[in-house]
């Protein structure tokens, strides 16, 4: 029977029989309460201005165009919706009838972000009730299997402002609070229980533009009518909680970590326009009803709450559960769950021996490798702000979902607001740490290891104006990591990240593609200072092409300015190149000397666990190559370059470091009419190539971001990169996680770390980096792609600086590469010319004989056979190159590569030096696109045989030896299924853009995983 204990006079019904969907009343009564307002799209907007609370829709995305005004006015005054039958606001109807195109338009005006179809993979789909909804009756559900019909996942955007402004990372405040109250299940999941679609949430707009309304969303076309005809009372329960208004309950516990012999209070809050009678209980960690107290919260559009103390302090360790139940003025039950611990000092001793010790390829645990797999996890809630508004039940939920995926480690920490939980100097927030006590409680509950992160893409200034060199920044940032280092120094699964992706120069000009300078008299005079240090003025100025009018003392010497960075050749105005790659190189060294200050101060603060850096793919910003040696690992985080994810993986691994493949996640791509790009099936397939790719590259683990979206930030794509979405249903990447973490469990134990590194070398020419990027991006991840695709190999990249000091190390390479070479320094010239006299093959393509800052440079290389000396001069559109065998190769340099690309001479030469040899080509061939000439050089001079099926081949094959069987991992960039032959009697296929693994073992059998089919 419709439900009549509520005034539903201001209620309307949009029914138009002229729109799709349409149902008739009669058809549509069991599913409404009484007295609502049937209304067609003429009369829409009327309606909706004459004292309308609640607009109800089964038209799910049809709307009338005409009314929108009226629709997003009413919205803005506070009002409430419930819309059923698809994603709602997506297809607008025009008065004639024309039904526009599906868009999200109209979507992004209401923060409901980016939208996508949902392709279950049975037709066996069940209803689930979230732990919220405790009004829905299992009884009136029918908990039958649905009938398969069309479902719809979509990213709101849950804040509508950054509350830090001066922190790029910055989350926002609570505007809307999402609730989940339907999911639809798949029956026989493969990967653990997890939500396929969520059929019904509410969006309470506690603030910003649409504060007070409350919007009950159902993205679901049942495939028939009589679907929701079978849930009448819970769709009729689901409408008078829309027209409510806007309503946020909630149960917290006052500290999230009490210490033996504290006393702890529970706190219930409503801030509602109806009265709640509130039964909250306390639980013991075994489950024992300990404590039972009742509360009345009177409707109020202020906060309204009240506190529960304990009458004595409890003092069993572990984790205690708090249930609040909420029942309102017509009987609708809401349920919150919340939780706190007591300190467990067992525990942590328990985890003592599960430290971890970095390797030179891998991380070790008890003397054995230990692959790291895992996701970035901070709260699936409230996300960045999970220090401030802690939740013990929630995570330990959340961290017994990730154990089941296979995740022994999560990375978490601060990316905003460090000032307000060091608000003093030397005085962190106490509630804050009562927080991370808490969330360390629960990572040694599971035994799941934590990286925390300090700081975000520039340290905080507290007070200071460098981030970098300020000695009063420098002081309180040594002051918080060492508050933090010290109170943990005894938990060994508690690993620290010193910062996210650095940028360093000035903060405004983060994630530049070069740093950028800040100007301050602190930067100034650590420039002039590092400069001194390696010129003296006259060679300074013979470096910089500057005379003694421009600087005559260290004084007068000054910073890069913008004009200096522009590199495009078209460009003709007088500029400063040269010193634009001093500072980059001086960046590299700031940023080393800070990191080693902080790394000191931590070690100080009794902490000893690793420590490590999360750079991005940087390149020529901040480099691990650089500051790796002063770390315990370096990191990669592959966000772009989808093209070329080998190279960027590979660059950034140390040859004495192990290298961690962080932040694997999938970006939000746009169309042009601003709708994604990409499926949410094709994100998952790029996701799988990711972490696949990752491995190859000699990961010492993949971490994936982020376990749930983050929907308080402002940015889009925040909202939209994880695994679980905000309503808690499973993004696609989910099952891909799933997946990978069943290889990686059954990895663990079976990795071996090589004894040596890989015998084959790529030099990264920082030199020619640091001018132009454009020199030395493209010839490396050129000569990467060939090795690793087409050639089989897999090798070491080696900074250009970084040689030197590689030259007392025990293994020496056998063959080194050196790509596109222009500019380079004469101290890693001299270190090649050594390793190839002790016996190394040396290839290098284009200009020898110029240094760093394109003066003349010896190459102590006699010519043979008398060949004329080089004349270096810019390449043309096509060039010839005479190979070594007589036969001559083609190569072509496109756009402006003429005008500031230059070649040496147009032959492959060959010089004989001590044990080993140096083959030059003078033409830079690998920045031209004609990859089959320059692969035909490089087989020709490394005499390397390729075992890939085919030239320029779309897969990328790599082994790995185990100690029991062999891995062997797969990557397609191919759009169409292919079938490759991997040994004589092991054939496979590999579906379009997937990746996966085949596991050999020594008793003969196999398993396939990922996209990986065994034929």
């Amino acid at each position: 029977m419709p439900l009549t204990n509520f005034d539903n006079k201001h209620s309307i019904v949009f029914s138009d029989p002229a729109y799709p969907e349409w149902y008739s009343q009669s058809t549509l009564s069991p599913l409404l309460p009484d007295h609502v307002l049937f209304v067609d799209a003429a009369a829409l907007t009327d309606a909706l201005e004459d004292s309308c609370e609640l607009f109800i829709s089964f038209h799910g995305p049809y709307f009338p165009k005409d009314a929108w005004p009226a629709l997003l006015a009413f919205l803005e005054r506070g009002g409430n919706i419930a819309v059923f039958g698809g994603m709602p606001f997506t297809r607008p109807v025009r008065a004639d009838g024309t039904i526009e195109a599906e868009q999200q338009a109209y979507t992004r005006q209401l923060f409901l972000g980016p939208f996508f179809e949902l392709k279950p993979t049975t037709t066996e789909l069940q209803l689930d009730i979230a732990t919220e909804a405790a009004f829905i009756s299992s009884e009136h559900l029918h908990l039958q299997t649905l009938a398969t019909g069309n479902y719809w996942s979509f990213y709101p955007k849950l804040t509508q402002v950054s509350d830090q402004q001066i922190d790029l990372g910055s989350a926002g405040p609570f505007d809307t609070i999402l609730t989940p109250l339907l999911y639809v299940d798949e029956a026989e999941a493969a990967y653990g229980k997890n939500h396929f679609a969520t059929i019904a949430s509410l969006l309470d707009q506690q603030s910003g533009q649409f504060r007070g309304g409350r919007w009950l969303l159902s993205p679901w076309k049942p495939a028939d009518i009589r679907d929701w005809l079978a849930l009448d009372t819970t769709i009729q329960k689901l409408i008078q909680l829309a027209t409510q208004g806007s309503t946020v309950l909630q149960a917290r516990s006052l500290e999230a970590c009490y210490q033996p012999g504290e006393t702890a209070t529970i706190v219930v809050s409503a801030r509602s326009q109806q009265t709640h009678h509130v039964t909250a209980t306390l639980h013991s960690p075994q489950g024992q009803l300990l404590q039972t107290w009742e509360t009345r919260l009177a409707a109020s559009t202020y906060l309204q709450e009240s506190r529960f103390s304990l009458p004595e302090p409890l003092h069993e360790a572990g984790l205690y559960q708090v249930r609040a139940c909420f029942e309102n003025e017509q009987g609708i039950h809401w349920q919150e769950i919340t939780g706190f611990w007591y300190w467990d000092k067992k525990l942590v001793e328990a985890s003592a021996h599960l430290g971890l010790e970095a390797g030179r390829d891998y991380f070790y645990q008890q003397g054995a490798p230990f692959p790291l797999y895992g996701t970035t996890y901070m709260d699936s809630n409230s996300q960045r702000k999970f220090l401030i508004q802690p939740d013990a039940a929630r995570w330990n939920n959340d961290f017994a979902q990730m154990k089941t995926a296979g995740v022994n480690v999560i990375r978490t920490g601060i990316w905003t607001a460090w000032r307000d939980l060091m608000p003093i100097r030397g005085q962190i927030n106490a509630s804050a740490l009562r927080a991370l006590d808490a969330f360390v409680m629960t990572a040694c509950t599971y035994q799941i290891q934590v990286i925390f992160t300090f700081f975000t893409f520039y340290p905080p200034l507290f007070d200071g104006v460098n981030p970098w060199l300020d000695p009063r920044s420098l002081q309180a940032q040594q002051d918080f990591v060492s508050l933090l280092a010290g109170r943990y120094a005894g938990v060994q699964l508690l690993s620290w990240d010193l910062i996210n992706e650095p940028s360093f120069g000035a903060p405004e000009a983060i994630f530049s593609e070069r740093s950028v300078p800040n100007y301050d008299r602190f930067e100034l005079t650590a420039f002039q200072d590092w400069l001194a240090e390696r010129y003296s003025i006259a060679e300074l100025q013979q470096r910089w092409r500057q005379t003694p009018a421009d600087f005559a003392s260290w004084d007068q010497v000054s910073l890069p300015v913008a004009e200096d960075y522009v590199t495009d050749p078209r460009i003709t105005n007088t500029r400063n190149m040269l010193k634009v790659m001093d500072y980059t190189f001086f960046s590299q060294d700031m940023f080393t000397r800070w990191a080693s200050i902080i790394y000191q101060a931590i070690r100080a603060a009794g902490s000893t666990t690793l420590i490590g850096v999360g750079q991005d793919e940087a390149r020529s910003r901040i480099s691990p190559q650089f500051y790796a040696p002063a770390m315990d690992y370096s990191t990669t985080h592959p966000w772009w370059n989808y093209d070329e994810m080998l190279c960027d993986m590979l660059l950034d691994k140390h040859i004495a470091r192990p290298n961690l493949i962080q932040e694997i996640g999938v970006m939000l791509v746009r169309d042009v009419d601003m709708r994604p790009l990409r499926t949410e099936e094709e994100c998952a397939a790029l996701l799988e190539r990711k972490l696949i790719t990752g491995l190859i590259a000699r990961g010492a683990g993949l971490i994936q971001w982020l376990w749930h979206t983050n929907a308080y930030m402002t940015s889009d794509n925040e909202n939209s990169i994880g695994l679980v979405r905000t309503d808690g249903s499973a993004k696609p990447e989910l099952r891909v996680f799933y997946e990978i973490g069943r290889l990686m469990q059954e990895l663990s134990g079976q990795i071996i770390e090589p004894e040596n590194v890989p015998e084959t070398w790529v030099i990264i020419p920082y030199s020619q980096w640091f001018l132009r990027p454009a020199l030395g991006v493209e010839a490396t991840q050129q000569a990467i792609r060939i090795l690793g695709y087409d050639l089989d190999t897999i090798p070491q990249m080696v900074g250009e600086h970084q040689l030197a000091t590689l030259l007392d190390q025990a293994q020496q390479p056998q063959t080194i590469i050196l790509p596109g070479l222009q500019y380079l320094s004469t101290p890693a010239w001299q270190a090649l010319l050594t390793f190839v006299e002790r016996g190394a093959t040396l290839l290098v393509s284009g200009v020898l004989g110029q240094d760093q800052h394109n003066l003349i440079a010896s190459t102590e290389l006699e010519d043979p056979d008398n060949q004329e000396r080089p004349t270096i001069s810019p390449v043309a559109r096509y060039e010839q190159l005479q190979g070594l065998d007589g036969q001559s190769y083609q190569f072509g340099y496109t756009h402006d590569k003429m005008a500031y690309i230059k070649k040496a001479h147009n032959s492959v030469r060959k010089y004989t030096r001590g044990q080993g040899r140096i083959v030059w080509s003078g033409i830079p061939i690998e920045q031209s696109h004609h990859t089959a000439s320059t692969r035909a050089v490089y087989q020709q001079a490394l005499g390397i045989v390729s075992h890939s099926q085919q030239q320029d081949s779309p897969y990328l094959i790599a082994r790995q030896p185990l100690k029991n069987g062999t891995l062997i991992l797969i990557v397609s960039e191919h759009s169409q299924e292919g079938h490759l032959n991997l040994d004589p009697d092991l054939k496979v296929s590999i579906a379009p853009n997937r990746a996966g693994a085949i596991l050999t073992r020594n008793d003969g059998t196999t398993t396939s995983y990922g996209g990986v089919q065994i034929l």
